[in-house]
């Protein structure tokens, strides 16, 4: 049951949206600063992400069965144990942006303050820790210098390292329409792919693989030689300039040199130092494609030194801005969620120590920093580390070689688990799992990119013996012995707690100071209002001003100028282009798709959201996959060159992609499970971390592609033959008015196809079926039970085999399900069939041949006119330049996108 009228946070990406639940629906608040009532697929999808498919409901210990004391009372015990045979650190927990700020701030409390063990990290590190890094360096705190009101009221917009329109939507719609406001204001997107997001930019700067610090050193030196740098902005409010200049007037940062160095047109490079120089005002949006680096770090400074050296920083439409990725990645960095922090943006230096261990009356504070993410699992391989707890997170997918961090679970002497399903493909290793609320049954405070505080409020009951974060690791404190230091009665007690510690900071030069609601009563903090800070009456933007100029957090009150030096010498893309390309090597790019989220443990199993990709592809440019081999809709075994083990190749299905430089492949991150664990790409990401933040490099892999042929390909509607054997293996939820199974298996093995074993074995099992014998190949239809033939079949499954890639028509063929003549008539035709519907609009359903359709009956001749009867479009945006296209083709016209 679902409470009417709720106001609560988006739990996907960092946008932080807000939602409002109304009747059977969840629907975006048109009252949140953030969003204004907008949501993208995914947010509007939230009621039904709800329904998981296996809930985890009660405590297991060993995959038993047992009561919270038992649990908590093992977990304590062993903690205790252990510390007494090796000492704190050998405690270590992996956090997640998926908790809240009380969550996040608890379990912090509990490692550094009282168990002693700074070994405690989060999946924030493998997506936002080098623009923590950067910040840190610029400003002297991990401080985001915009807001979303300056993509309203700027002159320039670059896009770096980010499809924004599929991983952000609700940013880029803003996007869009301050566009529309001001067509003259400008967008530039550097990204190695011609992305959704790209297509909509009037300059798109395809860069080879970590190139963007020789585009800003160049950019830099541009501004230089062209007097358009700031000198008394940098004069009065930065340090370091004169060795910036001295790196960047280096000779491999001429224009030319850039142009060969990243592989742009050195006219295309010209035009984007142009409208940077001559921009009033300039936003610069980074994300992952720059801090998924080995030199991440240095990419993001190289981006803060260009609005530093411009003077285009601390003001109205001015700065770099990093988008986190996760809805509470910010508030984790708040409370000190990352290894290398204490809490309240501290670090581990004498004062800090000395101030926290006082408020938190701390018996066993952590005095120097914990491992980080890759650091951590490879201490617990090593025993080091041999008690885990893991919350809100599937590392096993999620991190790069994940085949170590399964050697690492199996090893580990003691994995605790808090999630909401015992399906992740991590949960299959732990020895105690705890059953965590779900978003939508647990309350507290989230942070979102630009430092907005929204509250996420339950609106449905807790399901069996489910509980928050928070309560579960106070109980383990309380039987630890820290029984006062836990005993919060409500999220709201403990965000006071959180807000009072931060008041440390009101003697520094730090910013994050929100110590004005540490006496916040439990009436304002569950009507809490969405607010930024720093809360201050005289606005929002941070970087205090002092005679019109800012001040920065660093001991001198000025921003640091990093010198960050070229990385295109040694970066992986080059040596691959200096090889022979009959060695069939490429740069390995790995990303996000629009409708899904992370591992899929929270999106898999909604149907709306598994269409737009519907198994594990790999995406190549048609002249690259020729070259090698591959075809459109075949198989490629993809093998790392780093990592030679056999567990280290895997399946993936092949898309042809010409928006792709010849150089280099993509694959999304998201296959996990049942849904495709074989396909996790991340077993191919190389352990190459940058050594400033520690965040790993998911983005420039070398892998070596090979063809594979298949004996047998299949495809079931229901449950997947087990008489098989398979190399690959993926799952698709699907579910219409026709169809109520569990969904779709799409499968194919190297072995030669026994048809009669097949056909004996369903004999044996006495289930009834009928064969439909086709060209290309054959289709089991099993039947509940054997009815006349004229009427409705009683149908359980539909199993297609063939020796080719079956091509088949979802829709068509599942609309057909129980109707025997149409059924026949569609699997005739399946032999014939050379494309298939692709899905435009995820927000309303709207394929290709849906789009083609309505403009040939109603003979549509404007754009408007076709967004208007279908509505694909007008939601979120992002797919505008796939529907243009569309209709433009359809027109004859050459397509000319606008925003």
């Amino acid at each position: 049951m679902i409470s009417q009228g709720i106001k609560s946070a988006c739990p996907y990406c960092g946008v932080g949206c807000g939602v409002v639940t109304k009747q059977s629906e969840i629907i975006g608040d048109v009252s949140h600063p953030t969003n204004r009532g907008a949501l993208c697929v995914k947010g509007s999808s939230l009621a039904a992400s709800m329904s998981q498919p296996n809930r985890l409901l009660y405590p297991q210990i060993k995959g038993e069965v047992v009561e919270w004391n038992q649990a908590t009372s093992q977990i304590a015990e062993t903690i205790s144990r252990v510390i007494a045979e090796s000492g704190p650190e050998a405690i270590g927990m992996y956090l997640s942006g998926q908790l809240l700020t009380e969550d996040y701030y608890v379990a912090n409390k509990l490692m550094k303050g009282f168990i002693g063990s700074s070994h405690v990290d989060t999946n924030s590190r493998l997506c936002m820790a080098s623009a923590v890094a950067a910040h840190n360096r610029a400003f002297g705190e991990d401080i985001v210098a915009t807001n979303y009101s300056d993509l309203d009221n700027t002159d320039l917009i670059v896009l770096v390292g980010s499809n924004l329109a599929w991983t952000h939507p609700i940013v880029f719609k803003r996007i869009q329409q301050a566009k529309k406001q001001n067509p003259l204001l400008k967008i530039v997107v550097i990204d190695p792919r011609k992305t959704v997001t790209a297509e909509q930019a009037d300059l798109h700067l395809a860069l080879a693989n970590d190139s963007d610090i020789d585009i800003y050193n160049g950019l830099i030196r541009y501004l230089i030689e062209n007097n358009a740098v700031d000198r008394d902005f940098i004069a009065q409010v930065t340090e370091g300039f004169d060795a910036l200049q001295q790196e960047v007037m280096k000779d491999k940062y001429s224009l030319l040199e850039v142009s060969k160095s990243s592989g742009i047109a050195i006219e295309q490079l010209a035009t984007f130092y142009q409208w940077m120089k001559e921009a009033p005002r300039a936003v610069t949006v980074f994300c992952q494609g720059v801090n998924q680096a080995s030199c991440g770090t240095d990419k993001a400074n190289s981006i803060i030194n260009s609005h530093l050296v411009s003077g285009k920083m601390a003001k109205q439409g001015c700065g770099p801005f990093s988008i986190t990725g996760q809805p509470n990645a910010m508030g984790g960095r708040e409370v000190g969620g990352l290894a290398n922090q204490l809490a309240v943006h501290r670090g581990f230096d004498d004062d800090s120590i000395s101030q926290v261990k006082a408020f938190w009356q701390a018996p066993n504070i952590a005095t120097k920093a914990g491992h980080k993410a890759v650091d951590l699992f490879k201490s617990v391989e090593n025993g080091d580390i041999r008690v885990l707890w893991i919350m809100a997170t599937n590392p096993v997918i999620s991190m790069p070689d994940n085949e170590q961090v399964r050697r690492a679970l199996e090893k580990c002497e003691y994995v605790i688990v808090s999630d909401i399903t015992p399906e992740s493909d991590t949960a299959a290793y732990a020895d105690c799992l705890l059953p965590a609320a779900a978003w939508g049954e647990k309350s507290g405070m989230v942070t979102n990119s630009e430092r907005m505080m929204s509250r996420q409020r339950a609106f449905t009951a807790m399901p069996g013996e489910v509980k928050a974060d928070w309560q579960m690791i106070c109980d383990v404190a309380k039987k630890l012995g820290f029984s006062k230091a836990f005993d919060y009665q409500s999220e709201a007690d403990i965000f006071r707690e959180h807000a009072a510690l931060s008041g440390i900071n009101n003697s520094t030069d730090l910013l994050f100071d929100i110590s004005c609601l540490a006496l916040l009563s439990d009436d304002d903090y569950q009507t809490w209002q969405p607010q930024q800070w720093p809360l201050s009456s005289t606005g929002n933007r941070v970087f205090e001003q002092h005679n019109n100029l800012p001040l920065f957090s660093t001991p001198t009150r000025k921003a640091q100028l990093v010198v960050t030096p070229s990385q295109t010498e040694n970066t992986s893309s080059n040596v691959m282009l200096a090889q022979d390309a009959s060695q069939s090597i490429f740069w390995l790019n790995t990303g996000r798709q629009r409708d899904q989220w992370h591992t899929m443990t929270r999106t898999g199993h909604v149907p709306v959201l598994a269409q737009s990709e519907v198994e594990p592809s790999l995406y190549i440019h048609p002249t690259s996959a020729k070259h090698v081999g591959l075809v459109d809709g075949g198989f490629v075994c993809i093998e790392s060159l780093e990592n030679y083990q056999d567990l280290n190749k895997h399946l993936a299905r092949v898309v042809f992609d010409s928006t792709l430089s010849q150089q280099q492949v993509f694959m999304s991150m998201h296959w996990a499970g049942k849904y495709g664990a074989k396909s996790a790409i991340n077993q191919s990401v190389i352990v190459a971390c940058d050594p400033i933040s520690g965040q790993p490099s998911f983005k420039s892999a070398q892998v070596k592609l090979t063809p594979i042929s298949m004996e047998f390909h299949g495809l079931s509607l229901g449950d997947i033959p087990t008489q098989l054997d398979y190399e690959y293996t993926s799952f698709q939820t699907y579910q219409n008015e026709h169809y109520q199974h569990k969904g779709i298996w799409r499968y194919a093995g190297m072995a030669c196809f026994d048809k009669t074993a097949l056909l004996r074995s369903l004999s044996v099992s006495k289930q009834q079926y009928l064969l439909v014998e086709q060209k290309w190949g054959f289709a089991l239809v099993q039947l509940a039970k054997v009815i006349n033939p004229d009427a409705k079949l009683n149908t359980t499954a539909i199993h297609l085999f063939s020796d080719q890639p079956i091509n088949v028509d979802i829709t068509t063929l599942v609309n057909s399900v129980n109707q025997p003549f149409v059924m026949t008539d569609v699997l005739e035709a399946l032999g014939c069939q050379h494309s298939k519907q692709t899905l435009v609009c995820s927000c309303f359903q709207i394929t290709d041949l849906m789009i083609e359709q309505a403009i040939v009956t109603n003979n549509i001749t404007l754009l408007s006119d076709l967004t208007k009867q279908l509505k694909c479009g007008t939601n979120c945006g992002t797919c505008l330049p796939q529907v243009e296209r569309h209709f433009f083709e359809s027109q004859q016209l050459i397509p000319t996108v606008q925003l």
